[in-house]
Formats: C-alpha cells, sequence, structure tokens
C-alpha cells in the first residue's frame, strides 16, 4: 500500500464523516470508485494501524491519530493549491489537479514554507500543523514587525509575506525578500518612503507599496 493510497482513504472518511456520524463501507465505496471489497481489505489495514476504527454494520471512523493525518494531508493540500494560484498564477482548476499530485510527497517543512510565504492564511486544518505559524495571536493581530516599521540599523528574519496582490508575492520573491531571510535596513528616506534592505548580501530597494506586505520577526544582535 502507497502513502498517497492510504491518505486517499483517509481525506475520503475525513468528507464523509466531517459532522461526526460513522461512514459506510458501500458509501466510501462509492465515494472513491472502487469495490466494497478493496474498501473492507484497505480498511482492515488501517484499522490495523490505529487510523481508523470499523465494526461490521456500524461503518467506519477515524481515529484521532487517523484524523491528525488526514487534516495534515488535507492542510498540504490547501498550501500547495493556494501557492500554485497566488505564486505562479495557475489556474484554479490546474492547481487542484496539480496539488493532488502532490500533497502525498510534499514533506511538512517545505509545505510549512510555503504557508509562511502566503501569509499563513487561516485554514480549518491550522491546528494539526506541525509548526504553529506566529503570524497571527488569538485576537488575529498581526505580532511580527512590518518591514516599513523597522529602523536604520535594525535586523530581522523575514517571517512570512501577505498580500491580495498576487503579482506583489511574486515580485518580493525576485528580489530576495522571502521567508527565512535575514535582511537589515542600510538606510530609510522618510520623505519618499524607500529604504535600502540588505538581504543577505544583496541590496535592493523597496518602498512602502511592498515594505508593508514584508513581516519580520527581529534579531537583537
Amino acid at each position: 500500500m502507497t502513502t498517497g493510497n492510504r491518505e486517499d482513504y483517509l481525506l475520503a472518511i475525513l468528507r464523509l464523516t466531517d459532522g461526526g456520524s460513522a461512514a459506510k463501507t458501500t458509501e466510501l465505496a462509492s465515494f472513491m470508485g472502487v469495490s466494497p471489497a478493496s474498501v473492507s481489505e484497505m480498511l482492515k489495514i488501517l484499522s490495523k494501524d490505529g487510523l481508523v476504527e470499523h465494526a461490521k454494520y456500524r461503518g467506519v471512523k477515524l481515529t484521532e491519530k487517523g484524523l491528525t493525518e488526514a487534516r495534515l494531508t488535507r492542510k498540504r493540500h490547501h498550501v500547495v493549491e493556494r501557492f500554485f494560484i497566488e505564486v505562479l498564477g495557475l489556474d484554479h482548476q490546474s492547481a487542484h489537479e496539480e496539488a493532488h499530485r502532490i500533497e502525498h510527497s510534499i514533506s511538512d517543512e517545505a509545505s510549512v514554507k510555503m504557508c509562511n510565504m502566503l501569509g499563513n492564511p487561516p485554514d480549518c486544518d491550522c491546528q494539526c500543523c506541525i509548526t504553529p505559524c506566529k503570524s497571527v495571536s488569538a485576537n488575529g493581530i498581526s505580532i511580527n514587525t512590518l518591514l516599513s516599521d523597522m529602523c536604520e540599523g535594525e535586523k530581522g528574519v523575514i517571517s512570512f509575506l501577505k498580500s491580495d496582490d498576487n503579482s506583489a508575492l511574486r515580485n518580493l520573491v525576485s528580489m530576495g525578500l522571502a521567508p527565512g531571510k535575514i535582511v537589515t535596513i542600510d538606510s530609510k528616506n522618510k520623505d519618499t518612503g524607500v529604504m535600502i534592505v540588505n538581504a543577505e548580501g544583496t541590496s535592493v530597494a523597496i518602498d512602502d507599496s511592498l515594505s508593508t506586505k514584508v513581516f519580520v520577526d527581529a534579531l537583537t544582535s
């Protein structure tokens, strides 16, 4: 059994049981387009691995372990899909199909970095993320520093980018201002709003239209 095949079953069960009720074997077979016999065999494997609870005539539900794995997979899909749409400019259908192929193979670490680049958009499966982000506090207020608010000589690590303008995100990345980059403010012109930012050896000029879309964790040294 491949990881992708197992995760497809977990996702299908998650979709069918999100309301809390158990899914019937025949219902799951119809949803996935496979035979009831194939479903029964897979459920035996998933049950043995502690991912589902399955009882004859009572249907199947995810265990806490299975629920976490299913939500992590769904989270990866959502992140990859949004990345392809917002950063790469793919149409929704193409992005969805590509994300379905990649969701099983991309690492959680890589998907978290993609999510950071997107500004950590809220998702129903964020609670299962392996690396809870710091982009927003419990009341939804940013707890990072805007690049535009930093002063000359200050240094920090880009935490995430956030903008409704997809071209702005692509522009920032092309300038080398991506999450994880260490940046230092070399100079800042308060009259024009333009600052010179050193991003790990590369100096770029950036104005308020872009610097307000970059969120930074300040460094003390």
